[in-house]
């Protein structure tokens, strides 16, 4: 049979007593029962806590997806802006090239209107005066309705004297922008 002894009385209402060498301390009925109920509440709110916290582990775990995609779409932003800048540079080469063919096909345009505005007024006796502004396109619009009319242009004059000879017939009929085009194609 069990050993127990009687080591205190509380003023509460509760005793320690020793039972085969160990402590137990013994309450009253009504104060296990406000215990239980507090525990009670306790463990509802334990339940309400978890709640809570799960609730705030999802929601921080959709930030955290957020933040990843944020993170990615940064690094996307980050290689389009490298590559923007490699399409800028491209365009602004491009750009000089295109102002450089501008510029030299301008010039060959004005030398070939020249020569086209020299022929009419040498060999078409066109007055100077009146296709001195004209444009290239102008000038050939002059020429082929010369030509449709039936004028031809005088023979050359290389002694000053007059008279000259006959361009080939593989040149006959060809309006001036042709024959440079030509000619151009053969210096290649």
């Amino acid at each position: 049979m069990a050993e127990y002894k009687v080591l205190e009385a509380h003023g509460d209402g509760s005793i320690t007593i020793e039972v085969d060498g160990k402590k137990s301390k013994f309450v009253l009925e009504s104060d296990l029962g406000a215990v239980k109920n507090g525990l009670k509440e306790k463990e509802g709110e334990i339940t309400k806590l978890q709640v809570s916290l799960a609730d705030a582990n999802t929601k921080y775990d959709g930030e955290h997806q957020e933040l990843l995609k944020a993170r990615a779409s940064n690094e996307e932003l980050k290689k389009s802006t490298g590559e923007g800048a490699t399409y800028k540079t491209q365009v602004e080469d491009l750009t000089k090239q295109m102002a450089g063919l501008k510029e030299s096909s301008g010039k060959l345009e004005t030398r070939f209107a020249e020569r086209l505005r020299k022929q009419l007024a040498e060999g078409f006796k066109v007055d100077v005066e009146k296709i001195k502004d004209k444009g290239l396109a102008d000038l050939e619009t002059i020429e082929q309705t010369l030509a449709l009319a039936g004028y031809k242009p005088l023979p050359a004059n290389y002694d000053g004297k007059g008279g000259g000879s006959s361009p080939p017939a593989s040149l006959v009929g060809k309006s001036p922008l042709e024959l440079f085009k030509s000619g151009y194609e053969q210096t290649k």
